[in-house]
């Protein structure tokens, strides 16, 4: 369930669970007692903060349902549940149409291919309007995909009364439209021709009046009902001819039919119909439209039926590419039967082993966590021993699932197994965080026992032994940060043990100590962010905290002076940095030494190279695998640069971006071997690498030595460049201004100055007449769009709220970074003195 903040996919997911008869009383959000809103900060607030899973049964189908976030400030929570779904439904505000965070959460759904539903809630309001919601769509969500509403809404305007002209004129028509919501009834299913009419329904419990047109038209005539006006009527019968028009254009097999007779629309078996929408949405090619009213319960049994009948099934949708990897490397190497050829098919097979993917990790103070997974082959039961199989892991880690549970908002429900397509919870795994696959317990490979180094320096990726896990679940940069101080030194510890719980938690947020000031400093996405953990902190882990001002994510880049001398361009040079770190390994004295050229780059994000000879001047002795110790400690390597970058800043301890890094060597010595003292040691001359530690601890202490090494040499490289920018973070800012009659040019004014005021660059000024589907159909408004640093933003949503008397809406996301005036770097640098590194 995806939407825009109070869209009402909580308010959906409660009549969902109700009427499948997985709860037994209907809750409110206002009433804060939902089932998926159970944090006290969402029952207070009235908004999801976490996403919420639950399963339900509906016509002999299981639906695993997840409620997720409609807030900017948990875009994170949204991108994780997306990656491990097989179809979702997008909420509509039918009074606004498509908003801003539809839009981010639509985009989020695109990257992962997933067939979609679209609900057109709250149709019993006001000023709902279904074809200007409808229209939205299609302007705002423009791509090559097909909506085609399989619904039509239903007020009592469209009732033909006796006495009247059953054809009002199109001036009455267009007013009966625009007040339609007031006397929402119902709906009729434009592939079975059926009106289904909830005005007589005084319960949920009640099930609505069900008249099938087709065959009433069959004997009233083509274009009328003893039901509805005559005009109404061709509207619905021209709204089935478009969606039959649009199914023939993108399935062969219903274009023939279609083709074959004279009235489709009276003619068409809704069977084939049915059939052939179902091919289009797992194909992409159309997303159907539902109306309803979930406050008013109705429409939400045909959602569910929708949702058995055209979204697909875990056995005919692809998972993300790094999960079909896994399966077929287990597959090849536990399964007496052939893998699938290539990673294009689908696999959902239960007999197989398991392979699963965590997409979320909550975390209990008094419990322990809990490991969200998505299970894509075999299946899971209490015992069962699960091998993390995912790239990020030095050593394998094996461990034994204490307990199966299927989840309905904060409840647990023991189950004996989970198979193939189950989303469940799992206990008992300690090790595990999001985006981790994890396998059958590792075979061990006769290939791992010549552990001679590879030293082919190429890029290339075997996905033989280990796996890559799915980025997209941790990819992503604090917006926002701030400071946060125990109340007591009682408190230190138990601070510490809070933030490492809710950084699994949520990998959104981060957390670090500033050895110089004791702080630690917090980053999210957004302020409602931040305040939502402070008040956890306070409320779960009972631990006494402070919070200070609001900090903002700067990062620095050095300084480009590029010269251009007959036609050539000459760059900043590079700057090698060196490292030296003395540590143990199997009981012997080790030295580490690493050599790392930084230099300056136009591209944002930092790239890692490696000399061929970055490990010795050998020749190459086998593939350079994922899994062989090679591999290992170059993916090692390449982390720790990136992880060192991140606070290497040499003004501000921030993130260095726009540097290239090149590792030309690491080595590492017997401390007795070495002649001379460390610092006048010529790495370049030391004896070249051939073996790695046999063992599993010896191999680990080996890699966390060359890892201190290749940070320190990294640190150092940066800090030898002479001039860095300090960059800020740029927000998109979208802000809707209703219109006054009597001083819309006044009110558009004090939002420009103000926002002029902030540093802000104006982008564009819209009008939006009253026929815009994101606003109210009764009033029009201005649209702003600006560029704006974020640091200027802090409080904006109560100033802009202020300024319009609670009117306005504003939506911002991150944009881009941007290098900020030398007059202004220099004001930072005196107000942050106490972030400066010491030398």
């Amino acid at each position: 369930m995806i939407a825009h903040i109070d869209a009402g996919k909580t308010t959906t997911t409660e009549r969902m669970l109700y009427f499948a008869h997985r709860t037994y009383h209907i809750g409110e959000v206002d009433r804060g007692n939902t089932v998926t809103d159970y944090l006290p900060e969402e029952r207070e607030r009235g908004i999801s903060i976490v996403s919420a899973a639950a399963c339900l049964s509906w016509n002999q189908h299981t639906i695993h349902l997840v409620d997720t976030p409609g807030h900017v400030d948990f875009t994170m929570e949204v991108e994780r549940c997306l990656a491990v779904l097989d179809g979702a439904v997008t909420i509509l505000d039918g009074t606004k149409g498509v908003q801003a965070q539809t839009r981010t959460v639509w985009h989020q759904a695109d990257r992962y291919n997933l067939p979609r539903l679209v609900f057109v809630n709250k149709l019993d309001r006001e000023n709902a309007d279904f074809q200007l919601s409808l229209s939205s769509l299609c302007s705002q969500l423009a791509s090559t995909v097909r909506y085609v509403p399989i619904h039509w809404p239903v007020s009592v305007q469209s009732l033909a009364k006796p006495g009247e002209n059953p054809s009002p004129d199109r001036k009455e028509a267009k007013s009966a439209r625009r007040s339609a919501g007031t006397h929402f009834m119902g709906l009729i299913d434009l592939v079975t021709m059926k009106f289904l009419d909830w005005s007589q329904c005084t319960s949920p419990d009640a099930l609505p009046q069900t008249s099938d047109l087709l065959h009433k038209l069959h004997h009233s005539g083509p274009v009328s009902t003893s039901n509805f006006s005559s005009e109404f009527m061709q509207t619905v019968l021209d709204a089935r001819i478009r969606l039959l028009a649009e199914l023939a254009e993108v399935d062969e097999e219903l274009a023939d039919h279609f083709l074959a007779v004279d009235h489709p629309e009276h003619l068409m078996p809704s069977e084939l119909i049915q059939s052939a929408l179902k091919r289009a949405t797992h194909r992409g090619q159309v997303i159907p439209v539902l109306v309803g009213s979930s406050r008013q319960n109705i429409g939400i049994q045909p959602l569910l039926d929708a949702i058995v009948d055209y979204l697909p099934n875990p056995t005919n949708h692809k998972a993300p590419a790094p999960v079909q990897r896994l399966i077929h490397q287990v597959w090849s190497m536990y399964s007496h039967s052939r893998p699938p050829t290539g990673f294009d098919l689908p696999v959902a097979d239960s007999a197989q082993p398991p392979v699963l993917l965590v997409f979320k990790v909550c975390f209990d103070p008094h419990r322990g966590p809990l490991s969200l997974v998505r299970i894509y082959s075999g299946s899971v039961k209490k015992g069962s021993l699960l091998t993390n199989w995912s790239l990020n892991r030095t050593v394998p880690i094996t461990e034994k699932v204490l307990g199966v549970f299927q989840m309905t908002g904060d409840q647990r429900e023991s189950v004996d197994c989970a198979t193939t397509g189950s989303i469940v919870a799992l206990a008992g795994l300690e090790s595990t965080h999001s985006g981790d696959l994890l396998g059958p317990v590792r075979r061990t490979s006769t290939s791992n026992k010549d552990s001679s180094i590879d030293q082919n320096s190429s890029e290339e990726e075997d996905h033989d032994v280990w796996i890559n896990s799915l980025p997209e679940l941790n990819k992503c940069e604090p917006v926002v940060y701030a400071a946060l101080e125990p109340g007591s030194l009682s408190a230190v510890r138990p601070l510490e043990y809070a933030l490492a719980c809710m950084q699994r938690e949520d990998p959104s947020f981060t957390a670090r100590l500033d050895a110089e000031t004791g702080q630690w400093i917090v980053g999210g996405m957004g302020d409602l962010h931040l305040e939502v953990i402070l008040s956890r902190l306070q409320r779960e882990y009972k631990v006494d905290v402070r919070n200070g001002p609001l900090l903002i994510a700067y990062k620095e880049c050095p300084l480009v002076r590029s010269k251009q001398q007959q036609q050539q361009t000459i760059r900043t040079p590079a700057f090698q940095g060196y490292g030296r770190v003395t540590g143990s390994v199997d009981g012997s004295e080790k030295v580490a030494f690493a050599i790392v050229s930084v230099e300056a780059s136009e591209y944002p994000k930092p790239q890692i190279h490696f000399d061929r000879s970055w490990l010795g001047h050998v020749e190459q002795t086998g593939k350079n695998e994922i899994g062989s110790p090679h591999g290992r400690l170059q993916h090692n390597i390449r982390e720790v640069c990136l992880s060192t970058l991140e606070m290497a800043g040499p003004l501000m301890r921030s993130p260095v971006v726009n540097v290239d890094l090149r590792l030309h060597r690491v080595a590492c010595e017997s401390l007795s071997r070495l002649p001379q003292s460390i610092a006048d040691v010529d790495v370049s001359q030391l004896p070249t690498l051939t073996r790695l530690p046999s063992s599993n601890s010896a191999l680990a202490s080996f890699i966390t030595l060359l890892r201190s090494a290749v940070a320190a040499a990294v640190t150092d490289g940066v800090r030898k460049i002479p001039e860095w920018r300090i960059m800020e973070p740029m927000m998109s800012v979208e802000l809707r201004v209703p219109t006054h009659s009597d001083n819309q040019s006044d009110s558009l004014s004090r939002f420009l100055g103000d926002l002029s005021a902030r540093r802000a660059e104006i982008l564009a000024v819209d009008s939006a007449d009253s026929a815009d589907p994101s606003t109210s159909t009764s009033e029009a408004c201005h649209v702003i769009q600006a560029l704006a640093p974020l640091s200027e933003l802090v409080g904006y949503s109560a100033t802009a709220r202020s300024i319009s008397s609670g009117r306005a809406e504003v939506h911002m996301k991150l944009a881009e970074y941007r290098p900020v005036s030398q007059e202004y770097q220099a004001q930072l640098l005196n107000r942050l003195q106490w972030r400066a590194p010491v030398d």
